[in-house]
């Protein structure tokens, strides 16, 4: 009897692991996506294990948390790792890992979007702060996205009258500010702090001359292009950035959206673009807007993890290489 019950134990243990395993593989399938590479990445993953991934039919199979998939002749190992609506792909053909969202918003999507959009308002109702602020040897920069870059690190903030607040690991840190005559008074604790516009170490002529700080390897033109569709409608969004040799740069953007469902069915469009100068100090490439004055991004040099073509990162926004162009060493 015992032996009986011991067997029992055993195969209810193996049947509760299969049907994890088969639960955890249900989630794997649906439409997945991925716009860090430079431009939109679908992954398709259909129930009967076909699919489609970057444009091209696949069959795939499924054993443990390893991903197989078999294109154009060719079969590829995956490690992928499903949380939620994340899948997180490594080995392969991949250098790194590539994260995909699941396609379609649920309601903490929702809930995340309106959060930024409430903070993207907070942000500009107080678009006199924006921008880069320097003195007492170091520089601030409050950006439209709702970030601040300081001594090297990155902080959410929001603004409220008189008031602007850094959120950071250890809380949130409330300063008073006022801004007079194109100079920014940060009140922290009763302590004053003064910043002038924009950054007096490096001027605009000589970063148009070609000397200086100008990173010869990132002269060319960056794209980023992100095209999505459905049966309701669809978006894309180009952006290029073309550095020139001589310190200057130009800028050209343009976005689409359209609606086509049983209740309403339109579209728009828009265009925008700037120019002005740029140079590189560290790990941040600097700008000198015509239309939006000094500021700056994080700057990183990736390639791309299927064709190896290089790409610069701005504040993790992608943008790959109109021409061609050696990858990075």
């Amino acid at each position: 009897m015992a032996f009986r019950i011991t067997i029992l134990i055993l195969l209810s243990n193996t049947l509760l692991a299969q049907i994890g395993a088969k639960m955890q593989q249900g989630k794997i399938f649906g439409t997945w996506q991925n716009s860090q590479m430079g431009y939109q990445m679908t992954l398709i993953l259909n129930e009967n294990y076909t699919g489609e991934f970057d444009g091209e039919a696949i069959k795939f199979s499924i054993a443990g948390n390893k991903l197989t998939i078999a294109q154009s002749g060719e079969t590829t190992n995956y490690i992928f790792n499903q949380q939620n609506n994340s899948l997180t792909l490594t080995g392969g053909d991949i250098e790194g890992t590539i994260t995909f969202t699941r396609n379609g918003r649920n309601a903490e999507n929702k809930q995340v979007a309106t959060n930024a959009m409430t903070e993207k308002k907070s942000v500009a109702n107080s678009s006199n702060i924006l921008g880069l602020w320097s003195g007492n040897g170091e520089s601030i920069e409050f950006k439209s996205d709702g970030v601040c870059n300081y001594i090297g690190k990155s902080y959410p903030y929001e603004t409220s009258p008189g008031h602007v607040t850094l959120v950071t690991n250890q809380g949130n840190l409330m300063m008073a500010y006022t801004i007079a005559n194109n100079q920014l008074t940060l009140t922290v604790n009763g302590r004053q702090v003064v910043y002038s516009k924009g950054n007096p170490n490096v001027s605009r002529e000589n970063n148009s001359s070609g000397k200086g700080n100008v990173a010869q390897e990132l002269v060319g033109k960056w794209c980023y292009v992100n095209v999505y569709s459905s049966s309701s409608g669809g978006s894309s969004s180009t952006k290029c950035i073309t550095l020139n040799a001589d310190g200057t740069y130009e800028y050209y953007g343009e976005s689409s959206r359209s609606v086509n469902t049983t209740d309403i069915s339109g579209g728009t469009a828009s265009q925008d673009s700037d120019r002005g100068t740029w140079w590189v100090q560290g790990d941040r490439i600097y700008y000198n807007s015509q239309s939006a004055g000094q500021g700056s991004y994080q700057l990183q040099k990736q390639n791309h993890p299927k064709n190896g073509d290089p790409m610069i990162v701005l504040d993790g926004q992608t943008y790959v290489t109109f021409y061609n162009k050696q990858p990075w060493h």
